[in-house]
């Protein structure tokens, strides 16, 4: 694969072409020029912005043909194509209160429309989630409709969709899929809020675009554009948490050139002990993480090379860590607060490297993809110097991806993906849960969409083969090699107008179960239970019919998105009746038949008579069980989130630009398995403000509180619910960022 690749690239690398100029005008009502308006050449990653009299201008070496998308305040983003060629591209921008038409990429349909997108997605900016601060990625997820979190404290954080978490959903950032452990709930996302832009949710079976594993759905995390073009631009930013005395501080720099584009970053985060409601501090909670990237983008002609690396390091207290069968929660509740490394622990590390090539030929768009993920997961118990647990797993991906416009009607995406993962145990670790294995997956896929007056449908399908290998014998336990073939399908329609949005769509995906499914043996210190595999498992098949009606107007917009998710031989862990050194032993287990029913309903209103006010609202609920209405285990709560959102516009220098209050009710949760504990009714209140100094080179500060009413509560997926440990009680967020931009010679 990688001879090949290097191969294809050299083919290629001698397509040039004159530098070329495209230029424009935006307008709005009236013919009257936009300022300031976002203009992206989307398959390049080059932007600029608008002058006074609604120009832009790009000069680089472009295709034939090329996709910008432009989006101002108060205006429908615009997605469509100009010809370098022409003279001057005039675009009229029509006026909207309201404009979530966002451009999605994770469909592999990069510079779409949601509203003309088959498949229903989540979009949303990242600093759109944070207008009210949080601690970590995996809180600001868990605002969007039908996602949420599991937590082990602040330092471990984890995404659940549609109450679905683990291995079964998929995480993308820029493409590359994320790998690192995520079968153990106490095991976090591994991706640092570092350069993220945006994420998109796919929620349900997506496997025929991304394979086994995504039943759940899955999250695609997009970085951070590039600086404008001849820009480059410095950015620092630093965030104190008043609840856990902690620091977030952040620093990237871009610069952006007529043919290449380079973007770097760096952060460090220190977090002591999380404050209780009751004043009181949680044992062991803090954490410790720092992380770094490297973006590269370079262009010639026909050509695109994108090269992305990713670290991060993370070391987090396991609070409620104990082998007590009777357990005490006040003896994880101290008075003195503290930041200092201590056991039991988990100390992570990863790697992420992101190579893609795109070549543009004739109607073919041709993406070549390789990648690489490092994650090293060691956790410390009894010693300091000695991990209980150290498992290094390496992954290896291909992804190879053909688009061809067969017409102006029809287009087809087709390709293969491959992966090939490499599970091996630490020599030191004082135990093994899992025997060295392997893991290789290939896949072929096509899916093709018509498009007809008001209408889109998509059809795809897709086969897949899994093979789980184990390298030793385990335990009294012989190796052994599984192979799961599978084939996956979907099909989809939506209809657009200008006032609503109907899609339904059919989508299946499969499992295969994971190596600690089949052949875990051993004492999991995260999980604080003694874990038995079942060899005999079979994989899980999923079938989603989803729906989604939506209204648009100027100043409201109303979704509607039903579903119910059938599962075929559902694995879950179940406790059973015995002690296994000093803890409570768990074995898999695998169910006939499971259902997973629910909805999400949201509304987003700009009042006419007043546009310097927001209301969104979203209620997401989910009701889930298997065989003979047993309940199935981790559902989450009914949850109901409320959003004032106030523009303000003010003349002085300095100046608050936005005021947001939010209202999260979660009601009851007494639908629950045979090991869970029933979850009560709370309800938590959080307020944002942002101010900026307006000046030529800008500073912003950031003011929010999280927990206003100092509630005391325990969320329904938390992993600390056994010990009876609270959610973080009130917590002010002050943040400072400034932004340095400056042009560079046109070169």
């Amino acid at each position: 694969m990688l001879r090949f690749w290097i191969l294809f690239s050299f083919i290629f690398s001698y397509i040039t072409c004159d530098s070329q100029i495209i230029q424009g005008k935006v307008l709005g009502e009236n013919n009257i020029p936009i300022e300031n308006a976002l203009v992206v050449a989307v398959d390049y990653e080059i932007s600029t912005r608008t002058t006074k009299l609604g120009e832009f201008s790009f000069t680089t070496e472009f295709k034939q043909t090329v996709k910008i998308k432009i989006s101002a305040v108060g205006y429908e983003t615009f997605l469509g194509t100009v010809n370098p060629t022409e003279n001057q591209t005039i675009v009229t921008l029509n006026k909207s209160h309201i404009d979530i038409e966002e451009v999605v990429v994770v469909s592999n349909y990069k510079g779409l429309l949601q509203k003309n997108n088959v498949t229903h997605i989540e979009v949303r900016k990242i600093a759109e989630l944070k207008s009210i601060p949080t601690i970590n990625l995996g809180e600001a997820l868990a605002t969007i409709p039908g996602v949420y979190q599991t937590s082990t404290g602040n330092g471990i954080s984890k995404p659940v969709i549609r109450g679905l978490q683990g291995t079964r959903v998929v995480t993308l950032l820029n493409g590359l899929r994320i790998e690192n452990q995520q079968w153990g709930g106490d095991h976090g996302m591994g991706v640092s809020e570092l350069g993220i832009g945006s994420v998109e949710v796919i929620k349900g079976p997506a496997s025929v675009l991304y394979g086994a594993d995504a039943l759940g759905g899955v999250l695609y995390l997009i970085d951070e554009p590039f600086a404008k073009q001849n820009h480059h631009e410095i950015n620092a930013s630093s965030q104190f948490s008043s609840n856990t005395l902690g620091t977030n501080s952040q620093l990237s720099y871009k610069i952006s050139k007529k043919n290449w584009r380079l973007s770097t970053a760096g952060l460090y985060a220190n977090h002591a002990d999380f404050q209780l409601p009751n004043g009181r501090y949680a044992q062991n909670s803090r954490f410790h993480e720092q992380a770094g990237k490297l973006n590269f983008s370079y262009h010639k002609g026909k050509w695109i090379l994108n090269v992305k690396y990713n670290f991060q390091a993370n070391r987090a207290g396991i609070p409620g860590h104990t082998h007590d069968t009777v357990i005490n929660p006040l003896l994880f509740q101290v008075s003195e607060q503290r930041r200092s490394k201590t056991i039991p622990a988990q100390v992570i590390s990863n790697h992420f490297l992101w190579v893609e090539n795109k070549f543009f030929i004739k109607r073919n768009e041709i993406s070549l993809g390789t990648g690489y993920t490092s994650n090293r997961l060691t956790e410390f118990d009894e010693k300091v110097t000695i991990p209980g647990i150290d498992m290094q797993l390496s992954n290896l991906v291909f992804n190879g991806k053909v688009k061809y416009n067969w017409t102006e009607k029809l287009d087809l995406i087709y390709g293969v993906q491959s992966m090939f993962q490499s599970n091996v145990n630490g020599s030191k670790a004082s135990e093994t849960l899992l025997p060295n294995s392997t893991t290789f997956d290939v896949g072929a896929f096509v899916l093709g969409t018509y498009s007809y007056k008001k209408w889109n449908v998509q059809v795809g399908g897709r086969g897949d083969v899994r093979e789980i290998k184990s390298l030793e014998t385990f335990k009294g336990n012989a190796e052994i090699t599984k192979t799961f073939p599978n084939l996956n399908g979907s099909i989809g329609v939506v209809r657009n107008s200008q006032k609503t949005t109907f899609r339904l769509n059919y989508s299946s995906g499969f499992r295969a179960p994971h190596v600690t499914e089949l052949l875990a043996n051993g004492f999991h210190h995260g999980a604080l239970r003694y874990e038995i595999g079942n060899r005999n498992l079979k994989a899980e098949r999923a079938n989603q019919l989803d729906a989604t009606f939506q209204f648009h107007h100027e100043h409201l917009e109303i979704s509607i998105n039903p579903f119910v998710n059938l599962f075929n031989n559902f694995i879950y862990i179940d406790p059973m009746d015995t002690i296994i050194q000093g803890l409570p032993a768990f074995e898999y287990k695998q169910m006939n038949q499971a259902q997973i029913i629910g909805t999400d309903v949201g509304f987003h209103y700009h009042p006419h008579f007043a546009h310097w006010i927001h209301i969104e609202n979203n209620v997401s609920y989910i009701i889930a069980e298997g065989n003979n209405g047993i309940m199935l285990p981790f559902i989450p709560q009914t949850r109901i989130n409320t959003t004032l959102r106030f523009v303000v516009r003010m003349k002085s220098k300095f100046r608050l630009e936005e005021f947001t209050a939010q209202s999260s009710t979660n009601l009851e949760q007494n639908r629950v398995s045979s090991y869970e504990t029933r979850s009560p009714f709370y309800h938590l209140i959080h307020l944002g403000a942002q101010f900026n100094y307006a000046s030529k080179q800008p500073i912003s500060l950031q003011i929010g509180v999280r927990n206003l009413l100092n509630e005391n509560y325990i969320d329904h997926l938390s992993r600390l619910k056994n010990i009876e440990m609270p959610h973080p009680g009130f917590n002010l967020f002050v943040g400072l960022k400034i932004h340095l931009e400056y042009q560079t010679n046109k070169n």
